[in-house]
């Protein structure tokens, strides 16, 4: 009596090891909704597409219109020798074209006559324009350009981190799920060595069996003991390794082990269902192949505007003057304008040209390793369809190999009760029963592991089991 009660006490401290300490239990919904919204990674994440995002707002200020304001004034020994006001208020309209509209005012005795105006001053209206460099793409332009491709470049790095942080803890999770089912399968097989080994002291007193059974049906107990002890040891690594994955608004969950509440048959069944349905969407999500295409549209911009470059510089300002220089209201008129242009021209453009070749291989380059990842993410995907061909039919074998052993198990009992068999090969025929629970329970995982790969290239972040 005192013999099984110790055996009870052992099983309490291995099934229950986390008495001391504070508990999570969660369910692996719950479990990844908790990382998404808390954890430090998550965050980094979210961070980074909303810097994308304040990038892109930035690059569009480009285009916000901007006031200059000019003023020089010259007073000596009593004379003033000229006041000069430049005013001038600029509004970026695609390119490199700009709307103007201005105040001009100019008066002192000394004043360059060009710079004279009428008391009241002179306003204008005008525009510049790029006719060659610039007229298609100039750098404002390419500056939102690329920054709209950094947002969407940005976002796809947020969704790769997740990906990797959901299925890296995902994997974790349901580790901690597989050796909870070993727990399970060698609590079980305790209770039955513990029967079995109450059943034989029970008969060695009565003289019915010899006393070396008893030693041998300890000895089994012994070791499933053994194994349970193993396993438990290992549940709490794997315990306290999903809890570094706990988050709250402001630090880690201190001090506390995360017990999963579902298990690994549940989601074996639910994986059986969702990988056919994964496997049969040929198109591929992975953030990785966004991030290359939103890189690539930077620089393809930036090529573009490499070429642009190469081209001649010829920038033209026409100005409506006011046609009534006396009074506050501006009357303006063909009949008065400025005008001018600008022209320059590198004569061996050595540099704009090999600056437009090097940005050419770069977006090449960028190109050809999008490719590779294609392929690379396509070729995995395939060789997983196989491994889950294969895994389908492992299953299938070890589910007949579990139900074949407890079969002979029962029919190794049945003999053992009539004398034609001996404790020795009912505790082989069991223990080889434990084996193939624990390789079935070990395909489960595989599979559902080989549906989380899936998951993971695919991309879309689906870490859903419902």
């Amino acid at each position: 009596m005192q013999k099984n009660n110790a055996v009870r006490f052992v099983l309490s401290l291995l099934l229950f090891p986390t008495v001391l300490v504070g508990q999570i239990r969660v369910t692996y919904s719950d479990f990844i909704a908790q990382i998404k919204q808390y954890h430090p990674l998550a965050q980094k994440a979210n961070n980074m597409e909303q810097f994308g995002q304040f990038n892109y707002q930035a690059a569009r200020g480009n285009y916000d219109p901007f006031l200059a304001v000019s003023h020089e004034n010259k007073f000596l020994s009593g004379t003033n020798y000229y006041s000069f006001l430049q005013s001038e208020i600029k509004q970026p309209i695609f390119t490199s074209q700009f709307l103007k509209l201005g105040y001009d005012y100019g008066t002192g005795k000394y004043i360059n006559p060009q710079y004279r105006t009428a008391s009241v001053g002179l306003p204008y209206v005008g525009m510049e324009v790029a006719l060659l460099q610039g007229m298609m793409i100039d750098k404002r332009r390419a500056e939102v350009l690329k920054a709209k491709g950094y947002s969407n470049y940005y976002s796809a790095e947020k969704k790769v981190q997740l990906n990797d942080l959901f299925f890296e803890a995902s994997n974790r999770y349901f580790d901690c799920l597989f050796i909870s089912k070993q727990m399970g399968l060698n609590s079980y097989f305790i209770r039955l060595a513990e029967e079995r080994n109450k059943g034989i002291e029970s008969m060695a007193v009565s003289g019915e069996r010899p006393d070396v059974d008893t030693v041998e049906a300890a000895l089994f107990l012994q070791s499933r003991m053994l194994d349970l002890q193993s396993a438990s040891i290992e549940f709490q690594k794997i315990s306290n390794d999903l809890a570094s994955y706990q988050w709250n608004e402001s630090a880690a969950v201190a001090n506390a082990v995360v017990l999963p509440t579902d298990s690994l048959d549940y989601y074996y069944e639910q994986s059986k269902r969702l990988v056919t349905q994964l496997l049969g969407n040929d198109s591929l999500n992975n953030p990785i192949l966004f991030k290359y295409a939103a890189f690539q549209e930077v620089l393809d911009t930036d090529k573009r505007l490499k070429k642009e470059m190469i081209k001649p510089k010829l920038n033209v300002n026409y100005n409506f003057l006011s046609g009534n220089p006396d009074a506050f209201q501006p009357a303006f008129s063909t009949n008065a304008y400025k005008w001018g242009l600008q022209l320059s021209f590198p004569l061996f453009l050595r540099q704009p040209i090999n600056e437009y070749r090097m940005s050419r291989i770069v977006s090449d380059n960028n190109g050809l390793e999008l490719k590779t990842k294609r392929n690379e993410l396509t070729y995995k995907l395939n060789m997983l369809r196989q491994s889950i061909s294969i895994l389908s039919s492992q299953l299938m074998n070890a589910e007949k190999s579990v139900r074949y052993s407890k079969v002979l198990v029962e029919a190794e009992k049945q003999k053992f009760s009539l004398g034609e068999s001996s404790l020795f090969l009912i505790n082989t025929r069991e223990a080889k029963w434990l084996e193939s629970e624990l390789k079935l329970a070990e395909y489960k995982l595989k599979f559902v592991k080989a549906t989380l790969q899936v998951i993971y290239l695919n991309g879309d972040l689906a870490y859903q089991f419902n």
